[in-house]
């Protein structure tokens, strides 16, 4: 089954409990244990609602197949030469994407086997960013059924001190606002974020149509991915 693992977490995240202490004007470290608890739940509240890594994580997202076919140019009603073009690329979730460690290919017996990295190249500048194969190259063939492909990347804005300033400046408003509702229900709901938190991060906002993300136009037997 096609999937994306965390092969190394974080260490860093978008804002320091010292930044969400003065945002928020807490002197004391009375409620360091609070600080850290929403240190971290305003990263991962803007890494899931903008579908981006933003510091640093090493990932391996695994493909079950991948079809790369010949289609040429002829009359009458057949599949178009788009995507044939799509079935060159392997996008990668959670950009933005610093490197490509590995991709690796899998047999029925297990055996792993290294792509040549002058195979392909990374598109870094299109979001999502994906993998583009390299003119007369090919695909590994001869894949397990499942997990048949692996590629390591590294994804992320890199440091805390890189994050973009709008993100920063959405989670330092989410932790004042959790920082203050902790605990509190309205309604009997969750506190969702503010407004004026969620409005700085539209612009970084990564969409999907895909009811699986990890399959893409890159024909790892799906649609659009993210």
């Amino acid at each position: 089954m096609a999937g994306l693992k965390v092969h190394t977490a974080e260490t860093a995240y978008a804002v320091t409990q010292a930044e969400i202490k003065a945002w928020n004007k807490i002197d004391s470290s009375d409620d360091d244990t609070v600080v850290a608890l929403i240190e971290r739940a305003v990263h991962n509240w803007a890494k899931e609602y903008t579908n981006r890594t933003l510091t640093t994580v090493t990932y391996q997202l695994f493909i079950d197949s991948i079809y790369d076919v010949d289609i040429p140019l002829q009359e009458g009603m057949y599949v178009g030469i788009d995507r044939n073009i799509s079935t060159k690329n392997i996008l990668l979730p959670k950009s933005p994407v610093a490197s490509v460690t590995h991709i690796k290919s899998y047999d029925d017996a297990d055996t792993a086997t290294t792509f040549a990295s002058s195979n392909y190249y990374i598109d870094n500048i299109s979001v999502p960013a994906k993998i583009v194969l390299r003119k007369g190259k090919s695909y590994p063939t001869s894949l397990r059924v499942a997990n048949g492909l692996e590629i390591q990347y590294v994804a992320g804005y890199g440091a805390t001190t890189a994050v973009p300033y709008d993100i920063k400046s959405a989670c330092l408003e989410y932790s004042a606002y959790l920082f203050e509702h902790r605990g509190d229900l309205l309604d009997g709901k969750r506190v969702l974020a503010p407004t004026s938190a969620t409005q700085l991060l539209q612009a970084y906002r990564i969409k999907s149509l895909s009811v699986n993300p990890y399959r893409g136009q890159a024909q790892y037997v799906g649609q659009m991915g993210a």
